[in-house]
């Protein structure tokens, strides 16, 4: 049997055993035997569980509802960290149970932020285990995307895809109804098969490559291996509380720029099986906003000194400008693709631009975030993109009502259902935070902090919370209610509320049913049309 053909849920768990021995055999190397035991015992009783389970489970029918898929997701994110958690527990006894798993919550949706004050004192296995649970929430973002998320047109897929819900990918149609039927109308394990297939060997070399690189350049073989898989996973997770900046070096931060840049466009993995179109890349819609938008953020900070900061005198100003457009410029891309990582120059972007915090800034870009189909939370680069074209045509209605666009169906798409998709699921966002921050300040939080906590948290941008937050805050002061309200919400932000408002929208599945059957019905290409009805298209016309 498959191995794709197994539950979701026990396979998750499988892998989960599996990557538990992982910091068992480096305790056992670095003489930590305590950390072995915990992750031994932990990857014993998470490997019977997913067996119990994958038996239980396996007489389910291999098609399953758009709903149901949905729902399974939702499982995982809820309950994978807390079978991740327990080792965790067992390791560090003072957090708890609930501690332990809100870390794997954080971990897993690739938010990043820890309940660790101080994580130079936590054991090295620990942080490994935190940044591999984090890479495989990443692997499991990216396949849920291209496997669930992308055939009922969902995660930024409804706007990239120039369609409504339910409705057939662009790309697939461009390929051929062949392709559309397949991606649509395939079993889950087939379209999870051929998504891992696709996406695992790409990640996992990418995240090998960044290791060697930052190993190579001086950090430590953990810290390199941890900070290799917060890059790829965008999860920011680091064994030390400055991240990056807690060994500055120009070369790391530069490395781990350019990889991050990965996360802002759905090409990286999208393109994989088919090399010759990587050309799109300089016309990738997300990857041009990302870039206008990371300027004019370190445009925004760098040029203060001189129009906000001038009574500010400096005898060095040449030597510190360019660490401060540096910090500006790095800590601005990570926060938009919702690593959160800081530049060891970022206190010297701040000096220079003579804010004492720009947390506002920080805040609009991680909840912008990065794009469609990748690791990075946020509202998505091409939600934005889609507003700014349809509000860039409105303005061109105004001057010229007749003017016709003549620009293809994908952006004729983008500027109709995909700007009203769009809107909507702005709006949903927003009153997801809303919900979060009247949720917060009921449990005791003043208004501030839980504004911040919740961008943080529904951004998937943990490290946010403690470097903007007005105070000295970090999740671990947190208590539990709020602890849970904010897991939920990482939860809902890793997922998407679209997705989520879509499992209590019954109208949503009978409209993908009527497609599937209009899908089963129509001819692959015209010369088949031709053979069914026993004429060639030229004889017809």
């Amino acid at each position: 049997m498959s191995l794709y053909r197994l539950p979701v849920f026990p396979l998750c768990l499988a892998f989960l055993a599996l990557g538990m021995l992982v910091p068992a055999i480096y305790g056992l190397v670095v003489g930590d035997l305590k950390s072995m035991r915990s992750f031994l015992y932990c990857a014993i009783f998470t490997g019977f569980a997913a067996a119990t389970l994958a038996v239980a489970l396996s007489g389910g029918g291999r098609e399953g509802a758009a709903r149901t898929e949905l729902l399974m997701l939702v499982t995982v994110w809820v309950l994978v960290p807390a079978f991740a958690g327990a080792p965790v527990w067992l390791r560090t006894p003072f957090l708890g149970f609930s501690g332990a798993w809100f870390e794997m919550v954080s971990a897993f949706t690739t938010t990043g932020g820890t309940m660790y004050s101080e994580p130079d004192k936590v054991a090295g296995a620990v942080h490994l285990w935190r940044g591999m649970v984090a890479w495989f929430g990443g692997l499991v973002t990216l396949a849920a995307a291209f496997a669930i998320l992308a055939p009922r047109s969902l995660g930024g897929f409804e706007i990239a895809y120039g369609g409504g819900r339910g409705s057939l990918p662009v790309d697939a149609v461009a390929s051929g109804w062949a392709v559309a039927r397949e991606e649509a109308l395939a079993p889950l394990d087939e379209r999870l098969g051929r998504a891992l297939r696709t996406v695992l060997p790409v990640y996992a070399t990418l995240t090998a490559v960044v290791g060697f690189l930052f190993a190579t350049m001086g950090q430590s073989n953990l810290t390199a291996a941890v900070h290799a898989m917060a890059v790829l996973s965008t999860s920011g997770v680091s064994p030390h509380a400055d991240g990056l900046g807690a060994e500055p070096s120009f070369l790391v931060e530069l490395t781990a720029a350019l990889f991050m840049v990965l996360a802002v466009t759905r090409l990286t993995f999208a393109e994989a099986r088919r090399p010759g179109e990587l050309t799109r890349w300089n016309r990738d819609p997300e990857l041009r906003l990302m870039g206008l938008l990371v300027a004019a953020a370190t445009l925004a900070l760098f040029l203060r000194h001189w129009f906000g900061a001038l009574e500010i005198a400096r005898a060095d100003q040449a030597a510190e400008a360019f660490p401060a457009l540096w910090g500006g410029l790095f800590t601005s891309l990570s926060f938009l693709t919702t690593t959160g990582f800081e530049s060891a120059s970022w206190q010297s972007a701040r000096d220079w631009s003579g804010l004492d915090n720009p947390g506002l800034v920080l805040l609009g870009l991680c909840a912008i975030g990065g794009g469609a189909a990748t690791t990075a939370g946020g509202v998505k680069l091409i939600r934005a993109y889609a507003l700014i074209r349809h509000g860039y045509r409105e303005l061109e209605r105004i001057a010229q009502p007749h003017s016709v666009i003549a620009s293809g169906a994908r952006l004729r798409g983008i500027l109709r259902e995909g700007a009203f998709l769009a809107w909507a699921s702005i709006m949903l966002y927003t009153m997801a935070i809303f919900a979060a921050v009247f949720a917060l300040t009921v449990v005791g939080q003043t208004f501030p902090d839980a504004l911040v906590a919740a961008i943080s948290a529904i951004s998937n941008t943990g490290p946010a919370f403690a470097m903007v937050a007005p105070g000295d805050l970090d999740f671990g002061l947190l208590g539990g209610a709020e602890r849970t309200i904010l897991a939920a919400t990482m939860i809902l932000g890793r997922l998407e509320t679209l997705a989520v408002i879509s499992l209590f929208g019954s109208e949503t599945w009978p409209r993908f049913r009527l497609q599937q059957k209009m899908l089963e019905k129509r001819p692959l290409n015209p010369q088949s049309r031709g053979r069914e009805s026993g004429r060639s298209p030229s004889s017809r016309r």
